[in-house]
């Protein structure tokens, strides 16, 4: 893939080389990547804000191109409060489930992308380094859609991009709130928020049966879909029976572990933490409250009642602890 991309600033995010800035740009980055040197000790906390800081002080009208790996290109607006992390080398993003996709290379999956944002795991998910999976992201925001979208047609449309909302039943108009892109959610956050668009659901179940999936009989589920869990999974009745792993999200702020105790208690699934530096499975809803540490942070749990995914975390749990936490 090219090195240099016309009219854009593109940051490696393995390395943190910065190719295509202006001077000015350039400061707003390694600026960015000073005070995550900083932050990221503390959950990031305070980098939104220096981010929007950084963009207004130091505009730019060009576009931020992170590269994620040899083959992989996202693009981000300059300065997102959000995806500017990438600008810190090697940044952690997600671990869970990068830990969950790295073991999982070898494996002939498919990957529903639910609440996908700009497209992040399903580019490195249609990328060689992961095995060239075959990917479909789903973003309910018309917005974000349209960089998911470009972020398809810069990876050469290997991954389909769905303007949809994740839902129980497929066909249903639904409202979506939230002024954060990261954040966007079917669920109104108070009684007189205001909706900023409207969208058709679509199940997870129907996402498999798509033509992407032809001949795909094992799957990976992740779902980012920002209290809308519990409905997601109602809607993925057909992959819950089949040899699918669930990627889902306990947000930190969520003291009564409302997601995981229904995968627990109603859909009897099992359920592991591949944390960053250790792996357990989660087997009481009280061990929730020792791994949430911090209440703005999202953390990723795996699930599934397949015997062939289940063998395959017991396995990578049982890994964890014979090299330790690092």
């Amino acid at each position: 893939m090219q090195t240099a991309v016309p009219g854009a600033i593109v940051v490696d995010a393995r390395t943190g080389r910065i190719e295509g800035a202006n001077i000015l740009e350039r400061t707003a980055l390694v600026a960015m990547r000073a005070t995550l040197a900083i932050l990221i000790p503390f959950d990031n906390f305070g980098f939104s804000y220096i981010a929007r800081t950084l963009r207004a002080v130091l505009p730019s009208k060009k576009r931020v191109i992170f590269r994620l790996d040899d083959d992989s290109l996202m693009q981000v607006r300059y300065g997102d409060p959000y995806w500017s992390t990438l600008v810190s080398p090697n940044y952690g993003y997600e671990p869970s489930i990068q830990a969950l996709l790295a073991d999982s290379r070898d494996v002939a999956y498919g990957f529903i992308d639910g609440g996908a944002n700009h497209g992040y795991w399903s580019i490195l998910v249609s990328g060689q380094a992961a095995g060239s999976k075959p990917c479909v992201a789903i973003e309910a925001a018309s917005d974000t859609f349209r960089l998911l979208d470009e972020n398809s047609r810069l990876n050469g449309r290997r991954f389909t991009a769905l303007d949809r909302a994740i839902g129980a039943t497929s066909g249903e108009r639904v409202r979506i709130y939230g002024a954060k892109h990261e954040a966007r959610s079917a669920i109104a956050p108070s009684a007189d928020a205001v909706p900023i668009l409207d969208v058709d659901t679509i199940t997870v179940d129907d996402v498999a049966a798509m033509p992407e999936f032809a001949g795909v009989e094992k799957f990976v589920v992740k779902l980012d879909v920002e209290g809308v869990e519990i409905p997601a999974f109602s809607g993925a009745s057909r992959l819950l029976e089949t040899d699918t792993a669930f990627v889902y999200e306990e947000h930190g702020s969520d003291r009564t572990h409302q997601v995981t105790r229904h995968v627990l208690e109603i859909l009897k699934l099992r359920v592991f933490w591949m944390g960053e530096g250790t792996a357990k499975e989660i087997a009481s809803i009280d061990e929730l409250d020792r791994i949430k540490v911090f209440r703005r942070t999202g953390y990723d749990m795996v699930a599934s009642r397949s015997p062939f995914w289940i063998g395959r975390f017991e396995r990578f749990v049982a890994g964890r602890a014979e090299r330790g936490p690092h």
